[in-house]
């Protein structure tokens, strides 16, 4: 049920397409047409969300930690790349943590600045490892694997670089480098992993290491709350991302 049959290794599932509008690219996947897992999370502003509050928009679902410095920021900035072009009464974001250690209220926030989003635009939902945890197995995520040590002297890092490198509106995004290589894991190549096995096993995405690899992918559902398109990180891009949701809003 829900996503249990998506590829964690970032390959993209190569499953049978059940939709007609928008048609999955190649690469792409396309889960079981249902509703999705729903929660109760505080975003970065400390209110109450959920994916019910949403119907009749189109809703973009992705996961991300706000110390990541290469993939988390390139989807957030796709992603938000492809939003802004709609009216916010029609679509909207939720960035679920992988990190409760490092994720605070506070950096949430600031992370959704850097991508171009105005103040309240979008949720980045928070929380402890208890409440985060059936929301990462519902969805077939792997969240970070790091010690709270690590997590916590990542926090610290990325605060120094923010401090150094203060957003401005309008600056360039940094673009994505492809992590140096590794080793690439046997359970990587699976058709179909165990999506209860809360280790990454997927490919190298991530420069920092393996502890802080994550699965990560960007999940549309359309107006009426059904889940439909899976946007694996390798093939998103906002040109993309935007033909997905303008053929949902498409849709009565």
């Amino acid at each position: 049920m829900f996503l249990m049959c998506l590829l964690l290794g970032g390959i993209g599932g190569l499953l049978a397409a059940t939709v007609r509008s928008p048609e999955p690219a190649r690469a792409r996947f396309t889960p079981p047409r249902e509703r999705p897992f729903d929660f109760r999370l505080r975003d970065q502003e400390g209110r109450l969300t959920s994916l019910a509050q949403d119907r009749g928009k189109v809703v973009a679902i992705a996961f991300a930690y706000t110390s990541c410095r290469d993939v988390c920021p390139t989807e957030g900035n796709e992603i938000a790349g492809a939003l802004s072009r709609f009216d916010p009464k029609d679509v909207d974001v939720m960035v679920v943590s992988v990190d409760p250690v490092g994720d605070t209220p506070a950096r949430a926030r600031e992370w959704l600045m850097r991508r171009g989003l105005p103040r309240g635009a979008g949720h980045f939902l928070v929380g402890t490892r208890a409440q985060l945890e059936p929301v990462w197995r519902a969805y077939g995520i792997v969240p970070l694997v790091a010690s709270r040590a690590e997590a916590e002297a990542a926090m610290r890092s990325s605060a120094t670089f923010w401090k150094a490198n203060p957003y401005r509106p309008g600056q360039p995004a940094y673009p994505y480098k492809t992590p140096a290589p590794r080793p690439v894991t046997p359970q990587s190549q699976e058709a179909y992993p165990d999506t209860a096995d809360q280790q990454y096993r997927g490919l190298p995405r991530h420069g920092a290491g393996w502890d802080y690899e994550h699965s990560a992918y960007a999940l549309l559902i359309d107006r009426h709350g059904v889940q439909r398109v899976g946007i694996p990180f390798e093939q998103l891009t906002a040109d993309s991302l935007a033909r997905d949701v303008r053929g949902l809003l498409a849709e009565r």
